[in-house]
């Protein structure tokens, strides 16, 4: 399965569908100030970890900072066999 890259009104839609886990891979600090609803806090450093995990019925939604983490590991799980979409440019550092 391939991943997809989503705009953010497009993964905004999406995590309103059932049967998605959205997983936020920026630092626990960032998570922690600030997150979509709804998210957990992942690291892409441990991907092979957490991704044995995760259940392959569900679409993974993912995001970061900036897009590039996220579309790494959009990649990584694309790779092996997971329905993947990651936010084109990710979400920035709020504050």
């Amino acid at each position: 399965m391939r991943y997809q890259l989503l705009s953010k009104d497009e993964f905004l839609h999406a995590m309103r569908r059932e049967n998605t886990l959205l997983i936020d891979l920026r630092d626990p600090g960032s998570f922690a100030r600030w997150h979509l609803p709804g998210a957990v806090n992942r690291s892409y450093d441990a991907i092979r970890d957490w991704s044995a995990e995760l259940d392959r019925s569900q679409k993974i939604l993912l995001y970061c900072s900036h897009g590039n983490e996220s579309i790494l590991a959009a990649r990584y799980l694309g790779s092996r066999g997971f329905q993947v979409y990651s936010l084109i440019g990710g979400v920035g550092n709020r504050r």
